[in-house]
């Protein structure tokens, strides 16, 4: 029995150097995939034996290139910050529709410098007067177009034609 019990001390001591020795060994290191440097690695290979398209044997229609006659002249554009405000220049009334004929909404008051600015929203159907944004009530108003101030630069056509309500 006590053969069979240095038999188990030598064994084990020998199964601890063992551990002992291969524990303190240098390891081989794995490598861990690299995958941002594969995806990479594949894309610039895809890139590089990519071909380009096929050559189409339809031509491009020729473009155009507008010429300037001797008589055509450049229209200036007019930046709008540089547009003067249309304005309310004497007393008036503002209406419904043209004139004393329908319902006044209020009278439009000058400042110290005898005008008013106003926001143009429309061409009358009617010739002579203009709908503009009542400045007290924000709703439309009709006044007569011989009151107001407008920029010469101001272009008329772009406003609609508005004709009165009932």
């Amino acid at each position: 029995m006590r053969n069979t019990k240095s038999f188990e001390l030598v064994f084990s001591a020998a199964l601890l150097a063992g551990l002992f020795v291969s524990a303190c060994a240098p390891q081989a290191v794995t490598p861990t995939p690299d995958t941002i440097g594969t995806v990479v690695a594949q894309l610039a290979a895809d890139m590089l034996t990519q071909t380009a398209g096929a050559v189409t044997s339809t031509p491009l229609p020729p473009t155009e290139t507008p010429t300037l006659a001797v008589t055509d002249t450049p229209t200036p554009t007019v930046d709008p910050s540089q547009i003067n405000p249309p304005r309310v220049i004497a007393q008036t009334g503002c209406w419904t529709g043209p004139g004393d004929s329908y319902t006044l909404i209020s009278n439009i008051e000058l400042n110290v410098k005898g005008r008013k600015n106003v926001v143009i929203l429309g061409m009358g159907s009617v010739p002579g007067w203009v709908v503009i944004r009542n400045p007290y009530f924000n709703n439309p108003c009709w006044v007569p177009l011989e009151v107001m101030e407008i920029d010469p630069r101001t272009d008329l056509t772009v406003f609609p034609v508005m004709t009165p309500g009932p």
